[in-house]
């Protein structure tokens, strides 16, 4: 057994854990995996030439998660602009405006990027209850995790064109179809699962069926973003968090970007 393959059995079951107990916990624990992944982000920006405020960020992060845990989701917007005040404040007080456009953008783009997930993962968890949003915030998990599973192993097996060589040159067509397969058969088992056993209310086939598909490629499209920010910086993974894993933000990549497509997709059509 591989060390990559360690990492994740013991990795997968503490998640789940954390995602049961929900509340301060789950809480907890995203407030440090966030501030981990924050950090990573600001790193690659640094390796690719650019000094965006880490102490904005990590500030920013922090109330994400506050917001999110309280579920004061109107409250987003303000989280936003906040980030926006100290970043520009710090630009032109303390660095004098000297780089400011791409140093602004990419703290406030960090902040966000990480932060809005763990909000909407805790906004997720107890969106129609403690049981339904249970069971919204698994099935994503679960989706990601397959589709990452089957495109590993897919594209392994099969695959032969590149998807994008640039970016990240070991995924290929036919990886990323044998994950997106892997990922909405399993969000849709694991819905279907869960109400056959009460674990939360019964969904449509169709809404069952688009949660999976969104959450497989939104997945897949965050996978590849953060493939490209590693590919701008020049460096393999984001960090040494996991061995034979990289970084936090490369275990967290297909969530950051799949948990908050589910809570607005949520939010919109099942609330």
């Amino acid at each position: 057994m591989n060390q990559r393959v360690r990492s994740a059995l013991a990795a997968i079951p503490l998640a789940l854990l954390v995602i049961i107990l929900g509340r301060v916990y789950l809480a907890v624990t995203l407030l440090v995996i966030g501030i981990l992944a924050v950090r990573e982000f600001y790193k690659l920006a640094q390796f690719s030439g650019y000094g965006p405020l880490e102490l904005v960020g990590v500030l920013g992060v922090t109330a994400f998660v506050a917001l999110g845990h309280l579920g004061l989701q109107q409250a987003v917007g303000l989280a936003v602009t906040a980030i926006i005040l100290m970043t520009l404040s710090w630009q032109t007080l303390v660095f004098e405006g000297q780089n400011s456009i791409a140093n602004s953008a990419i703290t406030l783009l960090g902040s966000v990027y990480v932060g809005l997930p763990m909000a909407t993962t805790l906004m997720l968890r107890y969106t129609g209850g403690e049981q339904a949003g249970f069971g919204y915030l698994l099935i994503a998990v679960l989706t990601v995790w397959a589709t990452d599973i089957g495109a590993y192993y897919g594209g392994r097996a099969f695959g032969k064109r590149k998807l994008a060589p640039k970016v990240s040159p070991n995924k290929t067509y036919e990886g990323a179809i044998a994950g997106f397969i892997s990922g909405v058969i399993t969000g849709a088992i694991v819905r279907e699962l869960g109400a056959v056993l009460l674990w939360w209310p019964h969904l449509s086939l169709g809404h069952s069926l688009a949660l999976a598909v969104i959450t497989s490629v939104s997945g897949q499209i965050g996978d590849l973003a953060e493939s490209a920010f590693k590919r701008s910086a020049e460096v393999k993974d984001s960090g040494t968090f996991l061995p034979g894993h990289g970084g936090v933000l490369d275990r967290l990549d297909s969530l950051l970007l799949a948990i908050p497509v589910v809570y607005y997709y949520v939010r919109l059509f099942l609330s």
